[in-house]
């Protein structure tokens, strides 16, 4: 392969003032690392279809039914037939975007699996195979991502040194899950399989090519470091400034430099600004603080500062001893994690005056502030108490956190502050009702919190390892969530048009009826058994501004006319023109609702005898049906009976005098109804019931036309329908309570209250919490 040492575009899978630049000694790089996808790739495929024959042969083993058995045993048919074309195509894909990519600086990258989150109205043009086939791509890509996050850092940072200097997202990476995922896709998609199908295959592929991937990268990034390529970079952690390390192990670094130096990259100057100042801010409080504590103490100034590595190490110590205990500890409440105490017995630091080593007054910034925090934690309203008692096992490794890094309380990009936050944000619709089961959200935390506990020594890359997998977790839970919430919400949408097309055809109806008067039972049948459900129909599929629902009316005025009497010979004739053409309209409608043949022709014998009575000018002899639209008596004091969806008689007239009107008193209207109808979507609310656990409900959508509301839980699933009067009635009773400032990350919120605290109480957050 020929390759062009021209200075190309990056796209947006580079920094701006980088440019894509292939160095002339890295050609042969380039193509020595060719060789291992050239290799390992194919050969992956096909075990992983060695072991699709199985599996589809299993699953139509244990088939429920024919048509799925046989559905299996079709797609093992095409599968074995198609087979020669997805390997070849597959290969073909992934070398062709890994030399596209050093031509031109781009590769084939995922061409966005994911859906856009679609409109409740629009969400049935979204087929449900292309949804399950970006869900199953996604899944995958997250999953290689997630499991190979050391090694395709080095590989995008070498492929970056390779091309010039370039900053290399890792979508754009030629060999990246994303890449290799996307190329199965693309030579799989058209395959007419059924969808569960597909699934089997997407999941095969997943277990026999990307969970295997572990040995392809670790022989390109060996390829790479032979070559020169960054050969240090692997395990390295480069710090950021203020940064003091465990004694022994020294080294400080350029601030924004290491692995999780993109999480900050999205925080400008005047945010910086802003936390470097709040800290300062709380460290000289704290110092007043300790100095009103302490009077009398100017010797202590003198005595020997432990150095901070030491401070850590005794800190790793007590967080390996109490893995176990730390989560009854923190159910005790503010105050019972007391780590000073513990930390000056376990350093043997006497207390006052018999003091002879203290600790440096960073580190007692640190220990006070995280110590306020996880007291702020304890008292968080937002957070359920069994998260609560999750997240304060964190309280020795973030302390840790905070002495080895002082950017931790600056930075809010920081990888330990993020994962804090995202944990406390995934955790605010989490309810114990949910369970704590595996695969769940309170199952992945608790897994994030003992792998912090059993593995933080003094490498802050964890978190951000961590965090990254945290953030896969919740964007694959995020998307079954939204889809679920969006068919939800379409379900009760979808109630809310039929009653109201019902109302308005009831209205269309009667208007028709009240204005001619007296109608004969046969036409008054008609409209009311049957012409009613053909106009529902027409209304439901196009609305009220097809020409076939206009027609649909006429065709009910003109029933209306055929059934008065013809006095007049023109009229007669008229009406005689008529009948051929009304009867194929009226049938032709209720032919498409698919109405009872027997019954429409009694029905059209009944109208037959009816025309020959109007025909001759007798007067309506037929039991009539006389009815008036809701809209025009309401305002004339007549109450309507409403119509319910389970008895479609017409309506029952009762008129009152207006003297004897029965008006509803109107609800009155307290802060309680103003919050009903300001409450925003998105926002959380903690619902208490008189028996069991309290739940957390999210406003999921609202009616525009009668104000009716949906709540969800974190899984998307319904938990209340309410109208705003019993939404208020919540409100007032005590059953319900608004989650407040849930767009705030929680160390943001904790922060500010100390400082508050502090201003204000001297020092004690949980008086102002």
């Amino acid at each position: 392969m020929a390759f062009q040492n021209n200075i190309l575009s990056f796209g947006e899978s580079k920094l701006p003032g980088n440019t894509f630049v292939l160095r002339e000694e890295h050609r042969d790089t380039v193509a020595a690392c060719r060789q291992p996808v050239l290799k390992t790739l194919p050969k992956l495929v096909q075990e992983m279809f060695e072991k699709l024959d199985d599996a589809l042969y299993k699953l139509a083993d244990k088939a429920d039914s024919n048509r799925q058995q046989n559905a299996y045993f079709d797609a093992m048919r095409e599968v074995r037939k198609d087979r020669k074309r997805i390997e070849r195509g597959f290969s073909n894909n992934i070398l062709e975007g890994y030399d596209r990519f050093w031509q031109g600086g781009s590769a084939t990258t995922p061409s966005g699996n994911e859906p856009d989150d679609p409109d409740p109205d629009d969400l049935t043009l979204v087929g449900n195979e292309a949804l399950e086939d970006g869900l199953a791509i996604n899944s995958m890509i997250s999953r290689g991502e997630n499991r190979y996050f050391r090694a395709l850092y080095a590989l995008n940072q070498r492929f970056g040194q390779m091309a010039g200097g370039a900053e290399l997202a890792a979508e754009a990476n030629p060999v990246a899950p994303a890449a290799i995922a996307e190329g199965f896709h693309d030579v799989i998609k058209d395959m007419v399989l059924d969808v569960k199908v597909k699934l089997v295959i997407y999941k095969q592929f997943e277990h026999s090519v990307i969970d295997a991937l572990s040995g392809l990268y670790d022989e390109i990034n060996g390829i790479l470091t032979q070559a020169g390529i960054l050969p240090k970079l692997t395990r390295k952690l480069i710090r950021r400034s203020g940064y003091q390390h465990a004694r022994g192990r020294g080294g400080a670094g350029s601030e924004g430099e290491g692995p999780f130096a993109d999480d900050l990259r999205g925080y400008d100057q005047e945010d910086a600004e802003f936390q470097t100042e709040l800290f300062s801010t709380l460290q000289q409080l704290l110092g007043h603080r300790r100095g009103m504590q302490s009077p009398g103490m100017e010797g202590h100034a003198r005595l020997p500062v432990l150095e901070s590595g030491d401070v850590v190490n005794v800190l790793s110590s007590l967080q390996n001893s109490n893995m176990t205990g730390m989560a009854n500890m923190a159910m005790m409440g503010p105050g019972a994690m007391d780590i000073r105490t513990s930390l000056m017995q376990a350093m043997q630091i006497g207390q006052g005056q018999q003091a002879d080593k203290k600790i440096s007054d960073n580190d007692e910034d640190a220990i006070d502030v995280i110590s306020m925090l996880f007291e702020f934690v304890l008292e968080d309203k937002n957070l359920p108490d069994a998260m609560k008692a999750l997240l304060a096992r964190l309280q020795i490794p973030m302390l840790k956190v905070a002495i080895l890094d002082r950017t931790l309380f600056r930075k809010k990009g920081h990888p330990a502050r993020r994962l804090l936050n995202s944990m406390a944000q995934a955790a605010i619709g989490w309810s114990e009702g949910m369970g704590r089961g595996e695969g769940g959200l309170f199952a992945e935390m608790e897994s994030i919190v003992s792998r912090i506990l059993s593995e933080f020594d003094d490498d802050v890359e964890l978190f951000s390892a961590l965090n990254a997998e945290f953030k896969a977790f919740l964007e694959n839970e995020n998307k079954g969530t939204r889809v679920t919430e969006q068919r939800v919400a379409q379900v009760i949408q979808g109630k809310e048009q039929l009653t109201e097309a019902r109302h308005l055809v009831l209205e269309e109806i009667n208007s028709r009826l009240f204005e001619r008067g007296g109608v004969p039972s046969v036409a008054a049948n008609l409209l009311k058994d049957g012409w009613k459900d053909v106009l529902l129909l027409i209304y439901l599929r196009k609305g009220g501004d097809c020409p076939e629902w206009q027609e649909a009316l006429e065709l009910m005025d003109r029933l209306l006319w055929s059934v008065e009497p013809k006095c007049e010979k023109e009229q007669r004739r008229e009406l005689l023109n008529e009948i051929p053409v009304l009867l194929k309209g009226l049938r032709s409608g209720l032919n498409s609702i698919t109405y009872d043949q027997h019954k429409m022709a009694r029905m059209f014998k009944e109208l037959q005898l009816c025309h020959v009575d109007c025909l001759k000018g007798k007067p309506v002899q037929a039991s009539t049906v006389v009815a008036q639209p809701p809209a025009a008596l309401e305002s004339e004091g007549i109450d309507v009976s409403s119509q319910t969806a389970d008895n479609e008689e017409i309506e029952e007239i009762v008129i009152h005098s207006p003297g004897e009107k029965e008006v509803p008193e109107p609800m009155e209207r307290d802060e309680y109804q103003e919050l009903a109808e300001n409450l925003a979507i998105g926002a959380w609310l903690e619902v208490s019931e008189d028996e069991g656990e309290p739940y957390r409900a999210k406003l999921s959508w609202r009616s525009k036309v009668s104000g009716a509301c949906l709540f969800v839980n974190r899984k998307g699933m319904k938990v209340a329908e309410l109208s705003l009067p019993a939404l208020a009635t919540w409100f007032r009773g005590g059953k319900a309570s608004v989650l407040t400032e849930l767009d705030v990350p929680l160390m943001d919120r904790a922060m500010v209250a100390m400082m508050k605290a502090l201003k204000n109480t001297g020092g004690s957050i949980s008086a102002k919490i």
